[in-house]
């Protein structure tokens, strides 16, 4: 929502996990376009939970964030500096351990009570206790209210990301009085004591633009405008979320409909489409083969030289060519969406010379290698095409590849025993932020530990720039040192980016604000207006 702030103080920067995002294209649906009071968005559902304490796949996080506010957000498509929502304004202590959130005097529930200090805290620690896949995000923070408007965030670890993993849909603030009424628990035990799931699914205790109008996972949510809200009001009173696979979501929009926008479209789907539609995208995910550094997993992928020999292989330009537009060659493990990515003139380059002088230095011979991944459409692309493509441009320099597809429960249940020797899968940022790249990738983090990469058999040089990045609280210096950090990786590391790709928002011509961001949400629907 455009809304005046009041003055502030404003820090950025963050930290946390990475995550596999799984794509299922659903059934069509018939289109409300035109119908005047209502915005349209046609989407490929993923979504289990319309409670904030339970959210975490993209149709939810879209949806949640249009129901609930946090204490901070990001305006627009900008996500390097998070803004004011529920506190007017915040600031944070010279060590990054203490953040403190002053409330905006005017928020209210959509029942018309205010929003309290309590509320924020009852919210935030029943995301941590629910111990769901979001929890993480608050893994390290407690939360206490000295008063009504105030609310102390205290992270265990010096963290100048704090404010940005506010921004999450996962944090969204509850009305904590309708919450404990319906069976909400912050308690430390609220995996197992709190009932308020089923009641969220249906009415939203949340001081957004938009409340639950109805929802069904399998075919369609609609929302309707918030009438107490108080902010600025949307310009759609109606949004209708329809679970729509690729084809009815292209078909639609080739028609231009009114009010319309399509979440699913990219890659070659976009071909042919009407030049009168709008398209927004910036590339937040990053497509990535991953080597097991453990010996009894594969003393072929942990052999440093293959590890290089493979990352020579690759067409890096061919793979991105794939994705159509909006795909780019990687540079490093940061794709350019974020601060911190490394500029286009170093994206990799394929260089088959080298790959089969260094497949020979490594003594492996022609070993075959399993390939995991997972066998599905994601970004409007086939994985298995990608997964061709690697295992062709390796055997142009010798190294042999056998292609291992998996159901998305199947691969991410192997992957996460540590077990596997070569996989390949699309990763975004649960936060829009870099340093949780930095966080997963390094020796300790959990990418890192499913590779067998410890501090043991890391090189030390890229451990300490992992460790620099993390610890510098200037953004742009944080920026040049996570760059720093990828040119180490590409020498050293076990994970081979191979390319940037982006989620793409189309919109009818009649749409003003329709745009896609790189923040946990993809779209504002309260943003989106006519022109």
């Amino acid at each position: 929502m455009k809304r005046t702030f009041t003055p502030r103080r404003l820090i950025g920067a963050v930290i946390g996990v990475v995550v596999v995002s799984g794509l299922a294209a659903c059934g069509g649906g018939e289109s409300e376009a035109g119908s005047g009071s209502a915005l349209t968005v046609n989407t490929s559902f993923v979504v289990k939970s319309l409670d904030p304490g339970a959210v975490y796949e993209p149709t939810g996080n879209v949806v949640v964030h249009a129901l609930y506010d946090t204490l901070v957000t990001f305006e627009g498509d900008d996500v390097s500096t998070p803004v004011p929502d529920l506190a007017e304004s915040y600031e944070a202590s010279p060590d990054a351990t203490t953040f403190t959130f002053t409330l905006d005097q005017d928020a209210v529930f959509s029942d018309g009570s205010p929003v309290t200090s309590a509320d924020v805290v009852f919210s935030l620690n029943r995301l941590k206790n629910l111990k769901g896949s979001a929890a993480a995000i608050v893994t390290n923070l407690s939360f206490e209210a000295p008063d009504e408007r105030t609310v102390v965030v205290t992270s265990s670890v010096p963290d100048p990301s704090v404010p940005s993993m506010l921004t999450m849909p996962a944090t969204g603030i509850l009305n904590s009085k309708v919450a404990k009424e319906h069976g909400g628990d912050d308690s430390a035990d609220a995996a197992s004591t709190d009932k308020l799931t089923s009641y969220l699914n249906n009415t939203a205790a949340g001081s957004g633009p938009y409340v639950i109008e109805s929802f069904d996972a399998a075919s369609r949510i609609v929302l309707s405008a918030n009438p107490k809200y108080w902010g600025e009001k949307p310009a759609f009173p109606r949004v209708v979320f329809q679970n729509m696979d690729v084809q009815n979501q292209k078909l639609t929009m080739s028609k231009k409909p009114d009010a319309s926008v399509a979440m699913d479209l990219s890659g070659s789907s976009l071909d042919g489409l009407p030049g009168e539609l709008q398209q927004t995208s910036s590339p937040n995910t990053y497509y990535q083969l991953r080597l097991s550094q453990d010996p009894s997993v594969s003393k072929v992928t942990s052999n440093h030289d293959f590890v290089q020999a493979l990352r020579a292989a690759m067409d890096y330009d061919g793979i991105a060519a794939i994705f159509g537009e909006g795909g780019q060659p990687a540079a490093g493990d940061v794709p350019t969406a974020f601060a911190g990515a490394l500029p286009a003139s170093e994206a990799q380059k394929q260089d088959l010379t080298k790959a089969k002088e260094l497949l020979a230095a490594s003594g492996v011979g022609d070993t075959p290698v399993k390939l995991l991944y997972p066998a599905l459409t994601f970004g409007g692309v086939d994985l298995g095409t990608i997964a061709t493509k690697v295992q062709a441009d390796a055997a142009k320099a010798g190294i042999k590849i056998e292609l291992d597809p998996a159901p998305i429960a199947s691969f991410l249940e192997q992957r996460k025993g540590g077990k596997v020797a070569l996989s390949f899968s699309p990763q975004s940022f649960d936060y829009p932020v870099a340093t949780v790249e930095v966080s997963d990738l390094m020796p300790g983090g959990g990418a890192a530990e499913a590779a067998g990469w410890t501090e043991e058999n890391a090189d030390p040089e890229t451990v300490a720039a992992a460790q620099k990045a993390l610890s510098t609280f200037d953004p742009a210096e944080q920026a040049t040192a996570i760059q720093d950090w990828q040119r180490l990786m590409l020498q050293h590391s076990p994970f081979i980016t191979l390319a940037y790709n982006s989620g793409v928002v189309v919109a009818s011509p009649d749409l003003s604000d329709a745009t896609f961001t790189a923040a946990g949400w993809t779209l504002d629907v309260a943003d989106i207006g006519r022109k």
